[in-house]
């Protein structure tokens, strides 16, 4: 059965019943650890929180990664 979890601003996203959902912040290296174990994740998201929906024996990394530059074009 699938469940809804309601986002602000991003929207909607599917979870899947019996899934457990998690939050660690990313290490300057880019791994986070879960159960003991490191997980490289991406150096860009270093001192950001990132979503970890366990579900059986897979771990989902869930992020977002809001962008805004602002360039002169004179």
């Amino acid at each position: 059965m699938n469940m809804s979890l309601e986002v602000p601003i991003e929207g909607y996203v599917n979870i899947l019943e019996g899934a457990n959902i998690f939050s660690r912040k990313v290490a300057r290296s880019g791994h986070i650890y879960f159960e003991g174990r490191p997980f490289f994740i991406s150096k860009a998201l270093a001192g950001r929180y990132i979503r970890l929906v366990v579900l059986s024996d897979r771990l989902i990394v869930d992020t977002s990664i809001p962008l805004h530059k602002d360039y002169r074009l004179e």
